[in-house]
């Protein structure tokens, strides 16, 4: 099992971090460690650093490469495009059965004028109409003839209704 332990390959001596402490603070103490870091700034540096930095992006000659997103290509590719829809389409719709007054039902006309959706009075009808066809209209002075309207009142009232009104 010894053998098939992982090792790291790092060693420390013995006994290193017994007395650790001791070592580290008998170097400081002997003024082992600088007192500087060793970096140093050239004077007058950070006075002129703007300036220095302003005059080098100033004197850039080459321009990045700008791509426009909509180029005059593009665009001519999306109108031929259109232009083509459109012509499919109105090709499509030729061959299409054309609706006219005579396919639709009359119930169908009735019920849309009946709903309230369409509001038509005799003055409007008139205006559509020109003078030969207001010529040619028949009215008729009786809507129910004598005969017609005797037959449905006597089928459809009581006689005890017509003597309590």
């Amino acid at each position: 099992m010894e053998d098939k332990k992982h090792k790291h390959g790092f060693n420390t001596p013995k006994d290193y971090f017994k007395d650790f402490d001791d070592r580290l603070f008998s170097k400081l103490s002997e003024g082992y460690i600088p007192k500087k870091d060793g970096f140093t700034v050239p004077e007058g540096y950070f006075n002129l650093f703007e300036e220095t930095v302003l005059n080098r992006v100033k004197n850039i000659k080459e321009q990045p490469k700008v791509i426009p997103i909509l180029s005059r290509k593009t665009i001519t590719y999306a109108i031929s495009i259109a232009a083509c829809a459109v012509l499919v389409f109105s090709i499509i719709n030729t061959n299409a059965s054309k609706i006219t007054l005579d396919n639709l039902q009359f119930t169908t006309i009735e019920s849309y004028i009946e709903d309230g959706n369409l509001s038509f009075d005799s003055y409007d009808v008139a205006l559509l109409l020109n003078d030969e066809d207001l010529e040619n209209l028949v009215f008729d002075e009786e809507i129910f003839s004598e005969e017609t309207l005797e037959k449905y009142l006597l089928e459809n009232i009581d006689d005890t209704t017509l003597l309590l009104e």
